[in-house]
Order: C-alpha cells, then sequence, then structure tokens
C-alpha cells in the first residue's frame, strides 16, 4: 500500500467530457455527484501521461483510496485539496479506480470532473452486481488501524472489506450501503437512547446525508445479490462506567423481535430486487461467551436469521455463517473491529457461498 499525497499542482489540461466516459461506483446520485457512501467513487480509462480528478466540494475528513492499471492500492489518507492527481506515467492507455475509504460521519466529496493531458476512453461497468448492507464492519472501521487505536476516518478501508474482496473475487461491482454503530431494530447501545435513524430507514437514501426515500433503484444498478450483515449493534446492552464496571443500559435484544424485523426488512429489500439472491451472514463480532454464556449471541443471532429464512420460505435466501474472530492483536483493528485478516477469513467464506449460487 503506496500513501499518495495530494498534489497542490495546478495543471493547464483541457478538460474533457465526462458524462459517459467516467462511471460512478457504488450508490452516488449523479444529480448532485456527491460520494458519501463507504466505498463510493469513480472508474475511468484514459489514454495520455496524467489525469487529475477534480472536487466542486470537500467537507470534512475524507480518505480516499486509488488504483492505476490494477495496480498497487494508493492511499490518500486525508484530501485536503479540490483536485488529486495521478502520478505521471508512461504515455499510453491507463485505468483509474479512486474509491472512498471512509465513511459519510465523516466528510464528504462532490465530484466535478476528470482533466487529462490526454483522452478520455470508454470505460465499461462488470454485468455483475453486489449490494452489501450493514454497519461498522462493512464500513472498514479501524480495519488500518494497528490495536489497539482510536478510529478516524484515515483507518477507515472500504475498498479492503470482506465486501470488496468478494466483489473482487468475483468480477463484480459492488457498493457499499453501511453506516457504523446501526443497527435492524436499534443502534449501538448509548446511555441514553439512539434516536437516529437505523439501517432500514438509511437503506432509502441515495447518498448517505440526504433525505429517506430518496433512492431511485435505477435499472442499471440492480444487483444480483444482496448481502445483509446487520445485527451486531442490535444485541450490544452493557456498557462500562467511569469505574470500570459493566451495567445493563438496556434490556437484551428479544430475537423473536429481532427476527421478525429482520423478515420485514427482507421483505423490503426484496420488493425491489425481485430476482437477487440474498446472503444473509452472521457478526463475526458475536459470540457465545461475551458478554455473557447465557446470552449466546453468536447463536442466537444465527438461529434467528435462519427462523427468518425459513419463514420466508425462499430459495433465493442464504445463510452465510462468519465465526467468531479469534480477538487477537494481529486480526483486529480499532475498538475490536476486524483488521485486514479477519476480512480476508470472510471474504474467504463469502466468496464461495455466492459462487456456489451464481455459478460466478
Amino acid at each position: 500500500m503506496v500513501n499518495l499525497h495530494v498534489s497542490a499542482l495546478v495543471l493547464t489540461l483541457a478538460t474533457l467530457s465526462h458524462t459517459q466516459a467516467t462511471r460512478f461506483l457504488g450508490r452516488v446520485d449523479p444529480t448532485t455527484k456527491q460520494l458519501t457512501w463507504p466505498g463510493t467513487g469513480i472508474a475511468f480509462n484514459f489514454t495520455g501521461t496524467q489525469a487529475v480528478i477534480n472536487f466542486s466540494d470537500v467537507s470534512g475528513d475524507n480518505s480516499l483510496a486509488m488504483v492505476i492499471d490494477n495496480g498497487t492500492q494508493m492511499v490518500i489518507s486525508n484530501v485536503t485539496s479540490n483536485s488529486i492527481s495521478t502520478p505521471t506515467l508512461q504515455q499510453g492507455s491507463h485505468s483509474v479506480v479512486l474509491r472512498r475509504r471512509s465513511e459519510a460521519l465523516y466528510g464528504t466529496l462532490t465530484f466535478e470532473n476528470v482533466t487529462t493531458t490526454g483522452t478520455l476512453d470508454t470505460d465499461l461497468a462488470p454485468a455483475r452486481r453486489i449490494e452489501f448492507i450493514g454497519d461498522s464492519i462493512t464500513v472498514g472501521y479501524g480495519e488500518a488501524g494497528t490495536f489497539p487505536c482510536t478510529n478516524t476516518a484515515a483507518v477507515e478501508d472500504a475498498p479492503n472489506t470482506y465486501g470488496a474482496l468478494t466483489a473482487g473475487n468475483l468480477s463484480a461491482d459492488y457498493s457499499l450501503v453501511a453506516w457504523s454503530g446501526k443497527g435492524l431494530i436499534r443502534n449501538y447501545v448509548t446511555l441514553t437512547p439512539d434516536t437516529s435513524p437505523i439501517m432500514p430507514e438509511l437503506w432509502t437514501r441515495y447518498g448517505a446525508l440526504d433525505a429517506d426515500n430518496t433512492y431511485t433503484f435505477p435499472t442499471a444498478a440492480t444487483p444480483q445479490a444482496v448481502v445483509i450483515n446487520l445485527g451486531t449493534n442490535d444485541y450490544s446492552y452493557q456498557l462500562t462506567n467511569s469505574s470500570g464496571a459493566t451495567f445493563s443500559a438496556r434490556p437484551p435484544l428479544n430475537n423473536v423481535t429481532y427476527k421478525q424485523a429482520y423478515v420485514k426488512f427482507i421483505q423490503t429489500v426484496q420488493s425491489h430486487y425481485p430476482q437477487a439472491n440474498f446472503f444473509l451472514t452472521s457478526s463475526p463480532l458475536l459470540s457465545d461467551t461475551y458478554p455473557t454464556t447465557a446470552d449466546m449471541q453468536h447463536t442466537s443471532q444465527a438461529n434467528a436469521i435462519k427462523a427468518a429464512i425459513a419463514q420466508l420460505n425462499s430459495t433465493k435466501l442464504h445463510f452465510v455463517d462468519f465465526p467468531p474472530q479469534p480477538g487477537t492483536n494481529d486480526t483486529i483493528g480499532c475498538d475490536y473491529h476486524p483488521g485486514p485478516f479477519e476480512h480476508q477469513a470472510m471474504a474467504a467464506i463469502l466468496t464461495p457461498a455466492i459462487r456456489s449460487v451464481l455459478g460466478w
């Protein structure tokens, strides 16, 4: 992984038509061109020696990853300029993929155009598409951090999450509709109730910061596979006070209530993607020993998801088990979230699960 510094150099380049030559990645409203959801970005091809991606607005903290000609990922840990330039390349044809590493709660970018010393070429979208719906695990929260660490935009790493890796293994385009701390029916436990939107509400948005029910479900973005990884935050109910004592800040999750909410959400998503196969996963951050052995949270969640599948009785619904992560320092990132090795392990489970169903 290479750290790429944003150049402040102003180049005299001819701005070319980019409406068809550049392709949005992930869930991006083409009328606003805001890059908000983790992993959103642009892809384009050009013939020349250099290209510049220009933004009309940069707000907050944003971390990006650029890949040129399918090479080593170059990291821009903090975008401080309204333009990002590729290095000077050999004259010829080149491909560029630029994606957000960080999520919308830290900052946003508004794409303006691409300029180049040469010409923009056609970029074709893959025929295969996967949509991932989730929380901080799907975001890549703290993945690039070294435990113990505090999560920031710079250490989130959406392009290297289990979702992105799985899509890469299957030569598929992907969209991450995910937000840290969100749940299916309730968000991560806090001392006072978190009344902010839950993930089923956020899922209806085009941009992560847009109003609810703004996503238009364009046909060209319809996925053949949908992966849902929600429940980690729903199952949280304990907090630690200033003295280090653990206490219950809210009741434990009712498994039947969780199952019923899962059924409802699946039905909602299915109404928009009736032909898609769904892969419903357990959480690697839930275990059968924490917070108590009586909770058996990992097994309880898995059984609730299986019960939802049984109730819906559809051959297009598939359960995928992500075992509890080992929890050793070489597998975890910030705040005990999955690190690179754990995301790779998850992708190694999910990839064959999707391949076996879709023949990819």
